[in-house]
């Protein structure tokens, strides 16, 4: 196959069977590849979900994927990566997605989709949820910042940990990323503060 027909297949939108039943979701879960090699593949992704029009970025690489949402809310991230030791690769050798990846995509929509529905019943559920946790790292002599701490950092990994758990613990649900969970909690905090009554 040659070089223009493998771009030409990557364009081309993938279709994603997905269960009404289970999501509230429409049939297809639209993938479109903007960008790919072998180590990177770049694209967006389009469905709806309760009457609403879902449309996200992504960035997958062998061992990562990284999803955040365009709207209808900016700045939700959900993202996994390969268990290390793991065989599995999200890209196959010509930039494509592999199933598994598309299978860890629909997971990491879950993720988007139970936040969304937290963020729009259930604001102050967050809102509680994050400033408990500040509140125990204050009491710990952490110096902390409302809505400032960094998720790659070990106080973030500790925040990033905890509210994981609490959430998984409150609302039924487990994250596939602590720190997109954090990520997400801090965009949502700084983005949309009319919603939390800050």
């Amino acid at each position: 196959m040659s070089k223009q027909n493998i771009e030409k297949e990557l364009n081309k939108p993938s279709k994603v069977n997905s269960s009404k039943a289970n999501t509230g979701a429409s049939n297809d879960l639209q993938l479109f590849i903007e960008s790919s090699t072998p180590l990177k593949a770049k694209g967006k992704l389009q469905l709806t979900y309760l009457n609403e029009q879902f449309e996200g970025s992504f960035i997958a690489t062998p061992n990562l994927i990284k999803l955040k949402t365009i709207q209808p809310f900016k700045g939700m991230v959900a993202a996994v990566g390969i268990e290390p030791g793991s065989v599995s690769t999200f890209l196959q050798s010509n930039g494509g997605l592999s199933k598994v990846a598309q299978q860890q995509i629909y997971f990491l929509v879950f993720d988007i989709f139970h936040l969304y529905n937290l963020f729009r019943l259930k604001p102050q559920a967050l809102l509680a949820l994050y400033q408990e946790a500040l509140a125990i790292l204050k009491t710990k002599g952490e110096l902390v910042e409302f809505g400032k701490i960094d998720p790659s950092s070990d106080l973030g990994n500790t925040l990033a940990t905890w509210l994981h758990t609490q959430v998984k613990k409150k609302f039924k649900h487990q994250y596939c990323s602590p720190k997109g969970l954090l990520y997400s909690f801090q965009n949502l905090l700084k983005l949309f503060p009319e919603d939390f009554n800050l």
